[in-house]
C-alpha cells in the first residue's frame, strides 16, 4: 500500500535522522501524524542512525510508526495546506 503523505518532518541528533514524523491521510478525512525514532518501541518501526531518507522510507514510517496525538502542534495549518492540495487535485483532475 502507498500512503497518502501531505507532509513530514524531519528531526537530527549530531547529524543523524533522530526522528521523523510524517502527516498522512489514510483515508479521505482520516488524517494522522505518525513517527518512528531511534528509540526501541515493541511493535513500531524504529529508525537506525544512518538512515537515509527517502520516500520508501517515510512509506515505512507511515505504515509502521506509532501515532502521535498532537499533529496540531507538529503540523500546524495543515487543515488548510489539506484544503488547498485537494483543489489542485481537483483543478488538475477536470483539465484531463
Amino acid at each position: 500500500m502507498k500512503y497518502n503523505i501531505l507532509e513530514c518532518r524531519v528531526e537530527y541528533h549530531n547529524r543523524k535522522i533522530f526522528r521523523i514524523n510524517v502527516l498522512v491521510e489514510m483515508s479521505k478525512g482520516d488524517v494522522r501524524a505518525i513517527y518512528a525514532d531511534t528509540i526501541p518501541k515493541s511493535g513500531y518501526k524504529v529508525l537506525s542512525p544512518n538512515e537515509v531518507l527517502s520516500d520508501q522510507l517515510l512509506q515505512e514510517v507511515a505504515g509502521y510508526g506509532a501515532e502521535r496525538r498532537d499533529k496540531d502542534d507538529i503540523f500546524p495549518g495543515w487543515h488548510a495546506k489539506l484544503a488547498v492540495l485537494r483543489s489542485h487535485k481537483k483543478d488538475n483532475q477536470m483539465q484531463l
